[in-house]
This record gives C-alpha cells, sequence and structure tokens, in this order.
C-alpha cells in the first residue's frame, strides 16, 4: 500500500505540473494552504482525492497520507505560481492543452448534468435483450486436434494409419508441418459457429473421438480429430442482469449524447476550414 501511495502521490504531483490547477474563494476554514497569493482550498483536495481508485481512496483516510497528499499538491503549486509568474500560461502551447483539457472536463460535466440523468432502462428492455441477444445463449464448444502435411499421398497414407489404429497424437508429432506437432496437433477450446469453417465443416459430423477425411486447407493436407464438445448452459437471468443494464445504459447514453450534439448545432453557429487540413497547407 505504500508503494501505492507513493505512486499517486507522484500522478498528482506531474499532472500539476502539466495541467495547473486554479482555485475559487473560500471561507478561510475551507483553506488548507497558502502558496503566494494562491489557495489550497479543501475542494481541490477532495477533487483530487476522488480522481484515485477506491484502495488508494481508503488508504487516505489516514491522516498521514491525507498529509503526503497535501504537500503533494503544495510542491506542485509552487511549481504552478513560479511558472506562471514566468509568463509560461501566455505559452500558446500552453493555451492549447489548457483549452483541451477545458473542453474535456465541461463535456464530461456536460453530459453527466444534463443527459445521463435522462437514461432510462426499464425491466422489460433487460429481459428483452436477454431473451434475444445472440451472445446469451446455450453454447457448444469444441475440442479438436489437426494433422496437417504438404502432399495428398502422405495424407492417404496416414489417414490409413490411422484407420488402422495408430495414434493420432504420435502421427501429429511425427508427421505434421503444422506448429501444433509441438502440442501433438490439440488446438484450444473454440465456440461452435465462430472456429475456421473449414475446420467446422470437418467436424460438423464427426462423434467425439472420431476422424475426418482428408480435406485441402490453406495449411495444406489436412485431418481433424474431434477430441471432445460440451454445452456451456445459458448464463442464469441475475447473474447477467446487471451487466446488460451497464450495457444498455452505456447504448442508450450515446444515443442521447448524439440528439443533444444534433440540437446543439441548431443553436451554436459552426465554421469549418477543411481546406487548411490538407497536408502542405496552411
Amino acid at each position: 500500500m505504500e508503494k501505492l501511495m507513493k505512486l499517486a502521490i507522484l500522478i498528482v504531483f506531474m499532472s500539476f505540473l502539466m495541467g495547473g490547477t486554479w482555485s475559487l474563494a473560500q471561507r478561510d476554514d475551507d483553506i488548507l494552504a497558502k502558496v503566494g497569493n494562491e489557495v489550497i482550498t479543501r475542494i481541490d483536495f477532495e477533487t483530487r482525492l476522488n480522481t484515485f481508485p477506491p484502495s488508494v481512496r481508503e488508504a487516505l483516510k489516514q491522516f498521514k497520507n491525507r498529509k503526503e497528499l497535501l504537500d503533494a499538491i503544495i510542491k506542485a503549486r509552487l511549481f504552478s505560481v513560479e511558472g506562471m509568474s514566468k509568463g509560461l500560461t501566455e505559452q500558446a502551447g500552453f493555451k492549447a492543452q489548457l483549452k483541451m483539457i477545458q473542453d474535456d472536463l465541461i463535456t464530461q460535466e456536460y453530459v453527466r448534468a444534463y443527459v445521463e440523468k435522462k437514461v432510462e432502462v426499464s425491466e422489460e428492455e433487460v429481459e428483452k435483450y436477454y431473451n434475444t441477444d445472440p451472445e446469451l445463449k446455450e453454447k457448444e464448444h469444441l475440442k479438436i486436434s489437426k494433422i496437417v502435411v504438404e502432399k495428398e499421398a502422405e495424407a492417404k497414407e496416414i489417414l490409413e494409419a490411422l484407420k488402422k489404429g495408430e495414434y493420432f497424437k504420435k502421427l501429429a508429432r511425427e508427421k505434421s508441418i503444422d506448429e501444433s506437432r509441438y502440442m501433438a496437433g490439440e488446438l484450444d477450446w473454440f465456440e461452435k459457429g465462430k472456429g475456421e469453417k473449414v475446420i467446422e465443416d470437418a467436424v460438423s459430423k464427426l462423434e467425439k473421438g472420431e476422424i475426418s477425411d482428408i480435406v485441402k486447407t490453406k495449411w495444406g493436407y489436412s485431418i481433424f480429430k474431434l477430441d471432445d464438445k460440451k454445452m456451456d448452459a445459458k448464463p442464469p437471468f441475475p447473474k447477467v442482469k446487471d451487466q446488460i443494464i451497464a450495457k444498455l445504459e452505456r447504448e442508450k447514453l450515446n444515443e442521447l449524447v448524439e440528439k443533444e450534439i444534433e440540437e446543439l448545432k441548431k443553436r451554436i453557429t459552426i465554421e469549418t476550414f477543411y481546406d487548411k487540413l490538407i497536408p502542405g497547407e496552411k
């Protein structure tokens, strides 16, 4: 946790160096520190505190860690005050960065205050999604092995040997030119319907343990063996309900944001000069 706290303090310090900070006038009991004519307020501290993940915020309940955080803010404010006195904030590049940060922050706050609260997801919508989404269904997974050789004649010899009882894994190690030979021909489990079409076509009618005919593939002449198959049940509704709600809320929020943009375009004049983006032209 101590290492985590030191990293958090460092992030604070660097972010102040990059972005700067400003404070609104506060009552004296809300001022935590003064640096020159600048003040660091309780809202400055709490705002910075809320940028950290829960584990760090929990650690910052301790006075020692809160003091370290305030000290880090003070150190960064020193550079901020001195940098402003040297005119760094008047540089065009700095102003552009500041404007970009302002745009991002205002956009986030605008969406939170005026758009996000309009998002509503009904129980019926959640249940409909659960019942119709193609990803939320019973899924069959297949486990196969393969042997790949360059010439069809060699593939025929291997197939005959397999029919006579030769071990698939043994021949895969000895004969296959595919990298899977290092795993005795074994491939990872894959969901039926999402694997290589040529493989699925070859094994679709096989039962567990059966071997396919020779198949011409992009790898060469292949023989496949269905090692195993299993069915994964559809996840129960209570387990995925929160995930569905979050997904639907994101989708609705995106839709509302786009609608809000179109409404704003009707009220705010926009001029564009796209020709100035042509490379080599200024």
